[in-house]
């Protein structure tokens, strides 16, 4: 395990820490672009409180293993583990992190934490997520996609950043002058459906949908709005991506925009530093960011991709409880700005209204102005299946090994099975 400190008590700075008010924790963590950035919380949280905090630092394939492995040991090692939002259900479901108000009864969560669509609570009555569900973790990375556009290059067309397809596909066109720039980059290889969602939601449609009223979940993939959202996205896949467009994953698309090759990408918000660093960029102040486009301004829908952190059930009492500190202490205003100031993507309404005012976060507006439309991946316990199964068929689509309509039938009839399977109540899967 790598820590901050070992044997006798430290600070990460190194400084001998004050005796012990609560337990050192130790926290599972992926290695991630913001890890970095957690660090620093980690150690200003060390500063401020005297406690000690250990991190294992782990690559995102072994994560989900890992956690599984703490909560089904006799006593997990972690205090605090990290889920992301394509697997938390699972930990929610089997009961396997503790609720916050069981270690304390007084919990409340502070109103200007972003709850992404309640990712934090889990409601027994639909197996999901939603606002009468119980707090079993609280939100650390607040990673939603949003669209990067060359301002510079808007401004010498006389352009303006697109909230709908129709204004978006005009700037697309404008801008296209290939192999020199590329009007759209399109994520096609590493994990396309991210990607498509956004245009899947945009166009009103969605993978799966809850009807809160009977419990019941219906496939919505093989609807006109969701087709309709692939086509559109396979268009600009296969005419304004470079030459190798089934090859385009998040790296390349980072570095077509840093390059100055690309003139808009719809990308994760903590994307956006590399468009600050010397190092790589050649184009320092000269990206824009604004809310990912929809069929309508009503219909924007930025995806998250969240993680959520929560503190598995086999701990003793004392650790849950400096666990809960950690965490309580880290959803803090004081906290959530020392990690935007470390390039943190933070979960807090306020800090990103604070960010606004600073041009070194010159993305965090539309940050702040998607928070009403984001829209995630369905939060399901099924969900780690579906994802890749869609990724999978959607590279075969992306190649023309498939055909699209094709492929979102046969998508529609998997999620059908793989949901019964799970025991989700399921309406008749329709045409």
């Amino acid at each position: 395990m790598s820590a901050f400190a070992g044997g006798q008590p430290e600070t990460s700075s190194g400084v001998q820490a004050p005796a012990q008010a609560v337990p050192p924790i130790n926290i599972l963590i992926n290695s991630s672009p913001w890890l970095d950035s957690f660090k620093a919380l980690v150690a200003l949280y060390e500063k401020d409180t005297g406690n000690q905090v250990n991190l294992d630092i782990t690559p995102f394939p072994g994560m989900l293993q890992k956690s599984r492995n703490a909560v089904t040991a006799q006593t997990s090692e972690f205090d605090l583990i990290n889920l992301n939002e394509e697997w938390y259900l699972q930990f929610y479901k089997g009961g396997l992190v503790t609720p916050l108000k069981e270690i304390d009864p007084n919990f409340k969560l502070d109103p200007q934490v972003i709850e992404y669509n309640f990712a934090d609570r889990w409601d027994p009555k639909v197996n999901g997520s939603t606002g009468d569900g119980e707090i079993l973790g609280l939100p650390i990375n607040g990673n939603i996609r949003i669209l990067y556009y060359r301002k510079d290059l808007f401004e010498q067309k006389g352009l303006k950043p697109p909230t709908t397809f129709d204004e978006f596909m005009t700037d697309v066109k404008a801008l296209h002058n290939p192999p020199n720039l590329y009007g759209f980059t399109a994520r096609t290889s590493d994990d396309p459906i991210f990607n498509l969602l956004a245009f899947i939601h945009g166009f009103g449609g969605d993978i799966v949908a809850l009807n809160p009223q009977t419990g019941k979940w219906t496939v919505e993939l093989n609807k006109k709005p969701a087709v309709d959202g692939l086509k559109f996205w396979l268009n600009l896949a296969w005419n304004y991506d470079p030459s190798n467009y089934t090859q385009i994953d998040q790296a390349a698309m980072i570095s077509l925009m840093a390059s100055g090759r690309s003139a808009m990408a719809i990308m994760v918000d903590a994307a956006a530093p590399n468009f600050d660093n010397p190092k790589v960029s050649s184009v320092i102040g000269k990206v824009g960011a604004v809310v990912t486009p929809g069929s309508t301004a009503d219909l924007r829908s930025p995806t998250s991709g969240i993680w959520i952190m929560g503190i598995p059930h086999n701990l003793p009492a004392d650790h849950k409880k400096a666990a809960l500190k950690f965490l309580s202490w880290a959803m803090t205003q004081k906290a959530e700005q020392a990690y935007a100031d470390a390039g943190g993507i933070v979960v807090r309404e306020d800090v990103y209204q604070a960010m606004e005012k600073n041009p070194k976060f010159w993305w965090a507006k539309a940050v702040a102005d998607s928070t009403p439309y984001i829209k995630p991946f369905p939060r399901t316990t099924s969900s780690g299946e579906i994802h890749t199964m869609l990724n999978d068929m959607l590279k075969q689509v992306v190649a023309k090994q498939m055909d699209p309509d094709a492929m979102m039938k046969q998508a529609a009839q998997k999620i059908q099975s793989i949901m019964q399977d799970a025991g989700y109540q399921m309406e008749p899967l329709g045409n």
